[in-house]
């Protein structure tokens, strides 16, 4: 069984690995928990592409999780 503190550290280094374009809305939308709208307006994009980024930060996230 993989320990918290080890799991953390396993999370934080593969969202390290994202590019900024996915990392930074996917981080604002899981763990500062905005909104959607918010998230656009803070990086002044459209909605369409914050939902796309967040939504390709996930699947990569998801893929690079299983095979550490």
């Amino acid at each position: 069984m993989v320990e918290p503190i080890e799991r953390r550290e396993r999370i934080q280094v593969i969202l390290n690995s994202l590019p900024d374009t996915l990392r930074i809305p996917l981080v604002m939308c899981d763990r500062d928990e905005l909104s959607y709208e918010e998230i656009s307006a803070a990086l002044g994009i459209g909605l369409s592409a914050t939902k796309m980024r967040i939504k390709g930060g996930r699947e990569q996230f998801r893929e690079l999780y299983e095979v550490s």
